[in-house]
C-alpha cells in the first residue's frame, strides 16, 4: 500500500484538489458546518450555523461586552473567569520564561533574533517626508496589534513559534500595542510555553479567550479588552470565519486554511529528506494536503520512504499524518520540469519545496507559491522555527493574492503631496480636463481658481 494517491496529469481528482480558491474554501466551510451543528445543539441546546453563532458572539460582545465574553467562554472553553483576570500578568509570563528549560529559551531567542533581523530588511522607505520634494509618502505602524493563537484541544498543542512569527514583525514595525488572545484550559490557565514566549517577545497583553470570542472582543472591544486595528495569526476554521466577520471593523492578515507543502523532486535528492518534509506538514492536521511533484521516476523511492517514516511516528502524530496523506496526498509523476512548474503555479501552496539538480532556473518562474524552500538544505521546518520569514503564509491557492506575514504587515502608508505653484501650473489643465469629463465641475473650479 503506497502513502500517496498517485494521480497523473489530467486527472479530474487533481483537477479538484488544484481547484479553484473559493472552492476549496467552501469545501473546508461544508465540513465543518456538518460538524458544527451537533456541536451547537450540544453546548447551545439548538440547532444553529457557523455563521449564525459567529453573528450571534458578535452581537452580543458589543452590547454586553465583558459579560458575553465571560459567558461565551464558559461555554465553549468550559473556563470561568473574571474579567479582571481575564488578561495575564505580567509576572506570570516572566514566571513560565524563568520555568521555560533553558535550550528551549535559547532557542526561542535565536528563532526571534533571526526574525528581527529578516524583518527589518522588509522595512520600505518613505521619502518627501521633510517637505523637500513636491511628492512624498510616509510609512506608520498600526498603533494596535491582536495576534490569535489556537492552543489545540484542551491546550495540549500550544504554538509558541507562532507567538514569535506573527508579532515579532509587528513589533520590529513599531506597533505600539501588541495583543495576544488564546484559549484558556479547563482551569483557566493558558500553555506556559505560549506566555513564555510572549515574554521573549515583549507582548503588551495577553488574553484568557478563544476561538470566535477571541475574534469578537479583539474586533469590537470590552472595558476589560480593548479593540485592535489588525487581527492576525492562525486558527481553525471557525476562527477563520470569525476574522472574515470582522473584516472592516479591523484589518486582517489573510483567511488561512490547513497547512500545505508541495514538493518539487528529482533523483537528485534522497528521499528520506522529500520524505521526513512531507510528514512535517502532514502531522499538522488531518486536512493538510501534501503533494509531491516527482521527476525522471523519483516517485517510487519516495513512497516506499515516506510509508517507512510514517510507521516509526509516535502514535498519535502517525494517526493524524496518516489520515492526511489518505484525504488529500497525492504524487503526480510529472514529465518534465515545465508541467511541474505549470502544475505548482496553478496550485499556489502555502509551501513549496524545489529540491531538484539546478533550482535557480526555476525560481523566477514559481511565482505563486507562500513561500519558496530552495535545496536540501532549507527544509519546510526550518523556516517554520528559525529561519527568519514568518510561517504565517497564504493557503488555499490564496498564494495567488495574498502574502504572507512580514513587517509591512503592519504599515500604513500614507501619500504626500506638497506640490509649488510651478508644478501645480504644469499639472493643472490635465486636472481641470478630467474633471470636467467625470461631469465634477467643483473639482474643476477647485483647481480652476488657482489659476486666476
Amino acid at each position: 500500500m503506497t502513502a500517496l494517491t498517485e494521480l497523473l496529469p489530467g486527472d479530474p481528482r487533481l483537477e479538484r484538489l488544484v481547484g479553484q480558491t473559493h472552492q476549496r474554501f467552501q469545501r473546508l466551510v461544508e465540513e465543518a458546518e456538518i460538524k458544527a451543528r451537533p456541536y451547537y445543539r450540544k453546548v447551545l441546546g439548538r440547532e444553529a450555523s457557523i455563521q449564525e453563532v459567529i453573528a450571534e458572539i458578535f452581537t452580543a460582545v458589543e452590547r454586553e461586552g465583558d459579560e458575553a465574553v465571560a459567558r461565551y467562554s464558559r461555554i465553549f472553553d468550559g473556563a470561568t473567569i473574571a474579567p479582571e483576570r481575564v488578561r495575564a500578568t505580567p509576572d506570570e509570563l516572566a514566571a513560565a520564561w524563568k520555568a521555560t528549560p533553558v535550550a528551549v529559551r535559547d532557542a526561542m531567542s535565536t528563532a526571534i533574533t533571526q526574525v528581527q533581523a529578516y524583518q527589518r530588511r522588509l522595512l520600505p522607505r518613505g521619502f518627501g517626508e521633510a517637505l523637500d520634494e513636491p511628492l512624498g509618502v510616509r510609512w506608520t505602524a498600526l498603533d494596535r496589534v491582536g495576534a490569535y493563537m489556537p492552543g489545540g484541544t484542551g491546550g495540549t498543542l500550544p504554538l509558541p513559534s507562532s507567538v514569535i512569527m506573527n508579532l515579532v514583525p509587528a513589533k520590529v514595525a513599531g506597533v505600539r500595542q501588541t495583543v495576544l488572545a488564546s484559549p484558556p484550559r479547563a482551569d483557566g490557565s493558558i500553555a506556559p510555553e505560549l506566555l513564555a514566549a510572549a515574554h521573549a517577545v515583549g507582548v503588551d497583553e495577553v488574553w484568557r479567550v478563544g476561538g470566535i470570542v477571541a475574534i469578537a472582543a479583539m474586533a469590537c472591544g470590552t472595558p476589560a479588552l480593548g479593540k485592535v486595528d489588525k487581527i492576525v495569526g492562525p486558527g481553525n476554521i471557525f476562527v477563520t470565519l470569525a476574522k472574515r466577520f470582522a473584516y472592516g471593523r479591523v484589518d486582517l492578515d489573510m483567511l488561512a486554511g490547513p497547512s500545505e507543502v508541495l514538493v518539487i523532486a528529482d533523483t537528485s535528492v534522497d528521499p528520506a529528506f522529500v520524505a521526513a518534509d512531507l510528514l512535517s506538514q502532514a502531522e499538522h492536521d488531518a486536512l493538510a494536503t501534501v503533494v509531491c511533484l516527482a521527476l525522471d521516476g523519483a516517485g517510487t523511492a519516495i513512497q516506499s520512504e515516506l510509508a517507512r517514516q510514517l510507521a516509526t511516528l509516535p502514535a498519535e502524530r502517525r494517526e493524524t499524518a496518516a489520515d492526511s496523506l489518505a484525504r488529500f496526498g497525492t504524487l503526480v509523476p510529472c514529465r518534465d520540469l515545465d508541467q511541474a512548474v505549470e502544475l505548482s503555479n496553478r496550485f499556489a501552496p502555502e509551501h513549496l519545496e524545489l529540491l531538484v539538480r539546478d533550482p535557480k532556473p526555476l525560481v523566477s518562474r514559481l511565482i505563486h507559491a507562500g513561500a519558496i524552500f530552495v535545496g536540501p538544505w532549507s527544509p519546510e521546518p526550518i523556516g517554520d522555527y528559525v529561519a527568519g520569514p514568518s510561517h504565517t503564509l497564504p493557503t488555499g491557492g490564496t498564494a495567488r493574492m495574498w502574502s504572507g506575514i512580514g513587517a509591512d504587515t503592519f504599515l500604513r502608508r500614507t501619500s504626500l503631496i506638497n506640490l509649488g505653484e510651478a508644478e501645480f501650473r504644469a499639472l493643472a489643465p490635465a486636472g481641470i480636463a478630467l474633471a470636467r469629463a467625470e461631469g465634477l465641475e467643483a473639482h474643476a473650479r477647485s483647481i480652476e481658481v488657482r489659476l486666476r
